[in-house]
């Protein structure tokens, strides 16, 4: 079983929490998912409470680490230098992955620092300005890190890792739900070509390093 830790706080974004801590939870013979944050519990930005699990530098003993998104959230956690020193992460020993914003906590510990990224389109030219190479793609693989960009592409950030620790099988598994009726043929080509263009991209980044 894989420990998967799920970095929260507060005025994060409902939809990326939520859809993701929903997709993880469509199996319980593959991972084991811990909220992990600076407080209790964490409001999202819509005011939902959420516990968390344990404090968030339990991410050093996790095999995946998710960092979830927030307009505001991200900027305040970004400037909590007690949030940001915790966040202690090994893509040489973890899965790390983020939805949206998250991708600037990744760029600012210096994991993505001129490598390809993602993030929410809104929020490109913020994260270019900074220094983030910013791609218009709905998934980025660098190495063990994955950056995803818009709420919806959590399908392939989840189906990313399915695929990383398990296989093709168990992503479908998880995600086959979800799929609206009818479409389940035309969702599983742009979710399996999505990863697939990624991963290779990720081959080609680094065959040359």
């Amino acid at each position: 079983m894989y420990k998967v830790g799920i970095v929260l706080f507060d005025d994060f974004t409902d939809v990326d929490f939520f859809l993701m801590y929903d997709l993880l939870g469509r199996t319980t013979d593959s991972w084991t998912v811990s909220i992990l944050g600076t407080k209790s519990e964490h409001n999202s930005h819509l005011g939902m409470k959420v516990k968390t699990d344990g404090h968030i530098s339990e991410v050093t003993s996790q095999d995946v680490v998710l960092i979830t998104s927030g307009k505001r959230g991200i900027p305040e956690a970004m400037k909590d230098t007690g949030f940001m020193s915790a966040l202690s992460l090994d893509p040489n020993k973890q899965l790390i992955g983020s939805i949206c914003a998250g991708s600037f906590i990744l760029h600012e510990l210096g994991l993505l620092k001129g490598k390809p990224l993602t993030t929410n389109p809104d929020a490109k030219s913020v994260l270019q300005s900074m220094g983030g190479d910013v791609q218009n793609l709905p998934l980025v693989v660098e190495g063990n890190v994955a950056t995803a960009g818009g709420c919806l592409s959590l399908m392939y950030l989840i189906g990313w890792l399915a695929e990383r620790l398990f296989d093709s099988d168990t992503r479908k598994a998880i995600q086959n739900q979800l799929i609206p009726a009818g479409q389940l043929e035309l969702f599983e080509e742009l979710i399996a070509t999505t990863i697939q263009s990624a991963e290779l991209e990720n081959s080609h980044n680094n065959k040359f390093k």
